[in-house]
This record gives structure tokens, C-alpha cells and sequence, in this order.
């Protein structure tokens, strides 16, 4: 049996050890933590869980595409519980309580309501969104391995949303709203996503969203992670944790095998997943970094980065008048040398398996790349202290809000940019991609590197924005390359 590394535990990591393992691979993925889920994680504090990944998974109708690559891996299955996402977000506009719902009736009917000049913008809106439920993702095999016949087959599925495709990659959500005469509308749409993504990621998810396609497993993320952790060891993969993976070892075109915790390890095969700036730049020593991935590390205000500070809080007492989530507008604030004017609150009251009567409230803050090196330029005294300041202050927007007694909430955790490098080594602590804006060029990759024949890369930065999906088939594909390098028939999740 040839050997195969992969470099982290996450969605990626372990979907390519399960794809590898079913094909007659000896397996070993080795995990910096001490337990596997990489992002997909869960952590407790004061008792009660935090989910610090899925505000929906996509893929968990089983008549989509993605449905049975997550069945396979064990992620889920037809008796799992799955909350299904009613709505996007709502947004508090002036006091106007908008909800953008995944149902795309009740979504067209709630725009009108407010924008009811506006009718035109929202039905091609609805329109786009529609035509992208036509989306057709190359699950089967990476699309460089694929032959005419997959092209047509591909773009036939894809034709319906061909137009929309081309015209919404090359607007920016600020452009869209602006186009809207009815202010609230157009706040609305701009506080979807950051407005500087372009539309085509707002209708990917909502293509998602309108099809019952998105969700969250019950129990969290980091039991979904522990479940695929099972079902690769039951296929006869190791896992080796604690594992400070150091150098790809690399010889005539070929990596011979890792340094990890200071011990050689051989391989046939290696498989990196975890973060790309760390694989180019640390484990291959910038040895096979490639113009197209120099220039996009290399530019940071044109490339920008998806990062985040991480706001948990414990909630007791009555939560009945509490939104699964809601954004609202908040007084601007600095935040780590980023201005923030509003917030979306997310309450995890849903999942009754968690927390025993308690529930989890967590605000996720999109930050600018500048505050990574305002909390990398404190000390650790300093660092704490600024951690619990924002905290706090995201705490009183909360209780200010919803009107909570001050004794039935508090703060128990905050995550930064370090807190996602420290863990993940994540470049610059992001905890996603590149942003997808109107005016980036051309961001999916291989996964190949001239110059190294067996080595593939997987994970979110092979496809930009990144998320889940994208993990779980890269993964897949990182495995077949690996069947085809032997010329092994690859073995599906239907074969």
C-alpha cells in the first residue's frame, strides 16, 4: 500500500483521507491540535458551547449535488437533525425589521414591502437567484482532469445561470444597492455581505437558501467533525495529533516526506490542507510558490482577507424575544483600528441537544487586515485586556438592543485573528479566503505545484472565498489525483 500524508484535520484533511483510505491507501493525517475539525470546531466556556463555525452548511438536501459527498464521509445522514435556515438575516433598519428569507416568494413579497418602486431591481434579483440554482460544481473530479464530454455535460448545467454569472461577478453589492430608490432597501442589500463582495456570492448562498439547501447539524460543528473523524478511522486511517508538521522534504521533483515534531516521516504521497500561505511559504520554504499565488499574498489591499473578532456570550432567563439572528446598526466604533457600524447577532437557541437551558450568543465582526497588526503589536497583558474591552463593548450593544438584564448575560470568550493563526497557523488569522470582489482576477488553483509531482494541494484557498463545500470536494480531488498519479480507477461514493 503507498503512503499517504495529509497536513490537517479539517473538512479538507479528512475527506481526502477518507476518499484515499476507500481507494486501498495507508493513510495518516497528522493535526497540529488535539482533536480534528480544524475550523469546523466547537470549544466550552463556562459551561456551555460555542459553535465557532457553521451559520449554515451547505449540501444537506438530499437532492442536491453536494448531499452525498457529505453523507459519504459521515457527516450526516437521512436520520440526522438538520436546522434549516429560514432566513438569511434580519436587518434592523431605523427601527424596520426586514427579513431576507431563504424562500424566495416570501423574500420577493418582503422587498416589495419595502421598495415598492423598486420592483424591477428586486424581480431581477429574484430572477439571478433562480438561475443560479442551476449552479453545477465539478464534485466528481478537479475540472483540469476532466474530458470534453464532462465540459458539456458541465456546461449545460450551467448555462441557465451563464448570464447572470458574467454580469453579477463584475458588480460589487454597494453598486447593486445603489441602483435601489428605496433607502431601506438599499441598506438592506448592502448589509447582505460586506459591499465591496460582488453579487455573485450573495446568490450563490441564496441559491442555496432557496432550495433548502443550507443548515446546521444538531450538536454543532464539532460534532459533525468528530463523526467524519470516526468514519476515516473505521476505514483505517491515523490520525496523529499534537503534530507540528515543519518541512515538506523534497528531492528531484518529488517530497520524500515531512518533518514533524522534529522526526522524519516518509511518504509516497503528501496532501496539504491546511493553510496555503503556510504550505508556500513554511513547508515548502517558497521554493514552488507560483507568480499566481505571490501576487495574491503579496497584495493584501487588493487581495483582502476574511478575518474576524469572535464574540461568545452566555445567556440565562428568557430568550423568546431573541432573532436567531439579526444585524443591526450600531453608534461607528473602533475596533482594533477598524470602524464597525453594525453587528449581526446570532442566537444558538435552536439546538436544544447543547447547553442545558442556557444559550449561546455570538457576534461575529468582520475587521480590516490592519487590525491583525494592531492585536499582533500588543503584549499578552495588553492583548487579554483588549480582548475582554471589545467584548464588553459588543456586550452592551447586545443588552442595549434586545433590553437583557444585565444579570442574565455574560462575556465568556473572544476570538481574534491570532486566536485562528495560533491554532490553524491561518495567514494573517484568516479564518476564510481571499474576498471575492468585482475586480479580482481569476482565483480558483489546481491545487498543483510546478516542480513537485506528488504533492496536491486541498482546502478553502483553492477556491476563493472558500468554506466548507469548497474543503469537502478539493479534498475528494486531492484523493483521485493521488489514484490517477497510480493509475488506480478511483473508487466514488456511489461505486
Amino acid at each position: 500500500m503507498k503512503k499517504v500524508i495529509i497536513i490537517g484535520a479539517g473538512i479538507s484533511g479528512m475527506t481526502a483521507g477518507i476518499y484515499a483510505a476507500n481507494n486501498g491507501f495507508d493513510v495518516t493525517i497528522y493535526e497540529k491540535h488535539s482533536i480534528p475539525g480544524g475550523e469546523c470546531t466547537g470549544w466550552k466556556r463556562d459551561g456551555v458551547f460555542i459553535d465557532g463555525c457553521a451559520h449554515w452548511i451547505v449540501g444537506v438536501n438530499p437532492k442536491v449535488q453536494l448531499y452525498k459527498l457529505w453523507e459519504f464521509i459521515g457527516a450526516f445522514n437521512k436520520d440526522t437533525k438538520i436546522f434549516k435556515t429560514e432566513y438569511l438575516n434580519k436587518f434592523d433598519i431605523d427601527g424596520e425589521i426586514v427579513t431576507f428569507y431563504s424562500d424566495l416568494k416570501k423574500l420577493k413579497n418582503e422587498l416589495l414591502r419595502i421598495g415598492p418602486n423598486d420592483k424591477k431591481i428586486i424581480n431581477k434579483f429574484i430572477k439571478a437567484v433562480k438561475a443560479y440554482q442551476h449552479v453545477s460544481i465539478p464534485i466528481k473530479k478537479p475540472m483540469d482532469l476532466m474530458n470534453p464530454f464532462d465540459y458539456m455535460v458541465m456546461g449545460l448545467k450551467l448555462l441557465p445561470m451563464a448570464r447572470a454569472y458574467y454580469k453579477y461577478t463584475h458588480i460589487t453589492i454597494d453598486e447593486f444597492a445603489s441602483k435601489c430608490k428605496s433607502k431601506i432597501l438599499a441598506e438592506t442589500f448592502r448589509r447582505t455581505f460586506d459591499p465591496s463582495y460582488n453579487v455573485h456570492s450573495l446568490l450563490y448562498v441564496m441559491q442555496a437558501l432557496s432550495q433548502w439547501d443550507a443548515g446546521v447539524v444538531e450538536g454543532g460543528s464539532l460534532k459533525m467533525a468528530l463523526d467524519i473523524a470516526k468514519r476515516f478511522k473505521d476505514l483505517g486511517g491515523k490520525f496523529v495529533y499534537n503534530a507540528n508538521v515543519e518541512k515538506i522534504v523534497t528531492k528531484d521533483n518529488l517530497a520524500t516526506g515531512i518533518i514533524v515534531n522534529n522526526e522524519f516521516v516518509e511518504a509516497d504521497y503528501i496532501i496539504p490542507t491546511c493553510d496555503m500561505h503556510y504550505t508556500l511559504f513554511n513547508l515548502l520554504d517558497n521554493k514552488y510558490t507560483t507568480e499566481f499565488y505571490k501576487k495574491r499574498f503579496e497584495n493584501i489591499k487588493e487581495y483582502a482577507l476574511q478575518q474576524t473578532v469572535f464574540c461568545s456570550y452566555k445567556l440565562s432567563g428568557n430568550n423568546d424575544n431573541i432573532n436567531t439572528m439579526v444585524n443591526i446598526k450600531i453608534k461607528p466604533i473602533n475596533i482594533a483600528d477598524s470602524i464597525i457600524d453594525s453587528i449581526s447577532i446570532r442566537c444558538h437557541k435552536y439546538d436544544s441537544s447543547l447547553n442545558n437551558g442556557y444559550s449561546t450568543i455570538t457576534v461575529m465582526i468582520p475587521i480590516l487586515d490592519v487590525s491583525y497588526n494592531y492585536f499582533k503589536n500588543l503584549n499578552r497583558e495588553d492583548y487579554e485586556k483588549a480582548k475582554i474591552k471589545i467584548g464588553n463593548i459588543i456586550l452592551n450593544e447586545v443588552i442595549n438592543y434586545y433590553k437583557i438584564n444585565k444579570d442574565d448575560i455574560k462575556l465568556i470568550d473572544v476570538a481574534t485573528p491570532l486566536t485562528y493563526e495560533r491554532y490553524l497557523n491561518a495567514y494573517r488569522g484568516s479564518y476564510m479566503s481571499f474576498i471575492t470582489t468585482n475586480t479580482n482576477d481569476k482565483l480558483m488553483d489546481t491545487g498543483l505545484l510546478d516542480g513537485l509531482d506528488n504533492v496536491f494541494m486541498a482546502g478553502q484557498w483553492v477556491m476563493p472565498p472558500g468554506g466548507l463545500p469548497i474543503a469537502l470536494f478539493t479534498g475528494k480531488h486531492a484523493a483521485y489525483r493521488v489514484s490517477r498519479a497510480e493509475k488506480k480507477k478511483f473508487k466514488h461514493e456511489k461505486d
